[in-house]
């Protein structure tokens, strides 16, 4: 006896219904898929419109904002023969402050920079005290200290600088992740009876 037989009509039934209950499944979890990516999406756009009215809102009430952006501050501190970070990438308008933490004599002595900038360092050797500069101008700006030879550092002015990604961007929600397992898990389990019953259900007592 072959319980596989394909004459058998019980166990076509049950490999239909298994079929279409699996189809059902897949086709509910793409719905709601779809319904909390739509929700989430207008979250999101509601909060970025929030967010730009409130932003725009403060930029036009403060008078005294520097137009090309930036504003904040990166700190560097000189050591002992190093600047740490060597390499600092910021945005216009941000003012770079270096801090003396070591007991030997620095400057900080411009090698190369924009054609329209004006940055004149710290020419004066020191080992104590601070210097800051605001960046306007956009380029690359090198510097080293002048009694150390290798002791360098650069400064990069760029708009979108200055922002770095905190991590990688959750590309689907925790959710919809426990929506797609339990619907792999169903599907499996109806395949599993489909099986069963085409393998045992329909033989002929």
């Amino acid at each position: 006896m072959n319980p596989l037989k394909d004459d058998d009509p019980l166990s076509r039934r049950v490999f239909l219904v298994g079929t279409a209950a699996g189809a059902a499944a897949v086709g509910v979890s793409a719905t709601a898929l779809a319904q909390e990516d739509d929700e989430e999406n207008g979250d999101d756009e509601d909060e970025n419109g929030d967010d730009e009215d409130e932003e725009n809102g403060d930029e036009e009430d403060d008078g005294d904002g520097d137009e090309n952006g930036g504003g904040g501050t990166e700190h560097i501190e000189i050591g002992d023969n190093y600047y740490e970070p060597e390499s600092v990438t910021v945005e216009p308008g941000t003012t770079v402050v270096w801090e003396w933490v070591g007991d030997i004599d620095h400057n900080i002595n411009p090698t190369s920079q924009p054609d329209d900038a004006d940055w004149e360092g710290h020419p004066d050797l020191i080992s104590d005290g601070e210097y800051e500069f605001t960046f306007d101008v956009e380029g690359e700006y090198a510097y080293t200290c002048d009694p150390h030879p290798g002791m360098d550092g650069t400064v990069v002015v760029d708009p979108d600088g200055g922002g770095a990604a905190e991590g990688p961007a959750e590309v689907v929600p925790d959710a919809a992740w426990t929506l797609v397992i339990a619907t792999v898990a169903g599907m499996v389990s109806t395949l599993s009876l489909v099986y069963f019953f085409m393998r045992y259900g329909g033989e002929s007592q």
